[in-house]
């Protein structure tokens, strides 16, 4: 199957095979990388496949700029990045991470683990690099600009000082209907990168505030939840214990 489609796109993309190449092996990579790596972190692997017709969306906005096909070539790219991540020779697919275990020896890394924080940071760096990508090559104008730092800071306040949790989802909610909002703007206004920087500096946002990138030990306590305090009870608890069974133990001499 991975034949046909590269004999497909060789075919279609042989008069601008390098320009076109651009998009298929991003795709290819993305995808691949999705379902391999991303598993790791759960935030991440969610909001990477909600970009992931975001980024389809993208290609098909530069194609006419361009003069290739970028829409098609990335396409199927990504088809061939989702069946390669399911055959056994690139090795077992990641797990989820799993939660701390509660021991200090499993923690010489800050809450999430250095793992976590590579992947989460690529990510965040991948779609900052397409708002930016966007912000240069469509519309380089102040107003993009200020879109894009604005919907960083948004998302990663959003997380970083998160409300309750139903107040959160609706808020979540604000960014697709932001994006057609910007859509409808950007196209009376003829800055057509504003839904797309938009959209991508949320989602980097998202992924920047929600990470711990640093904090203590993976399972050390915290106070007031101190090791010692808990043993110190622990002991006046096993001596009261020990002062009821001498209370009710009778002397032989009076029985």
């Amino acid at each position: 199957m991975i034949a046909v489609i590269m004999a497909v796109f060789l075919w279609m993309a042989h008069s601008t095979l390098l320009g076109a190449s651009l998009f298929f092996v991003p795709g290819a990579t993305y995808t691949f990388l999705l379902f391999r790596v991303l598993p790791q972190s759960s935030r991440a692997s969610m909001l990477m496949l909600c970009a992931l017709p975001l980024a389809s969306y993208s290609a098909l906005s530069i194609e006419d700029d361009l003069g290739i096909p970028a829409a098609a070539s990335w396409f199927l790219g990504v088809i061939v990045g989702g069946i390669a991540s399911g055959y056994p020779w690139s090795g077992k697919r990641s797990q989820a991470a799993k939660k701390p275990s509660g021991t200090v020896g499993a923690g010489k890394e800050s809450v999430g683990g250095r793992r976590q924080a590579m992947i989460n940071g690529s990510c965040a760096a991948v779609l900052m690099g397409a708002g930016l990508g966007h912000f240069i090559f469509q519309s380089p104008t102040a107003a993009v600009g200020a879109v894009l730092a604005g919907a960083l800071v948004c998302g990663w306040a959003l997380f970083r000082f998160p409300p309750s949790a139903v107040t959160r989802n609706a808020l979540l909610l604000v960014i697709p209907v932001e994006f057609f909002l910007l859509a409808f703007l950007g196209g009376n206004t003829s800055q057509m990168a504003l839904p797309f920087v938009w959209t991508y500096g949320a989602l980097a946002g998202v992924l920047l505030g929600g990470h711990y990138w640093s904090g203590p030990l993976v399972g050390a306590p915290r106070p007031p939840f101190s090791s010692q305090e808990k043993r110190r009870r622990k002991r006046k608890k096993v001596r009261r214990s020990q002062d009821k069974q001498k209370q009710n133990k009778v002397p032989a001499g009076r029985r």
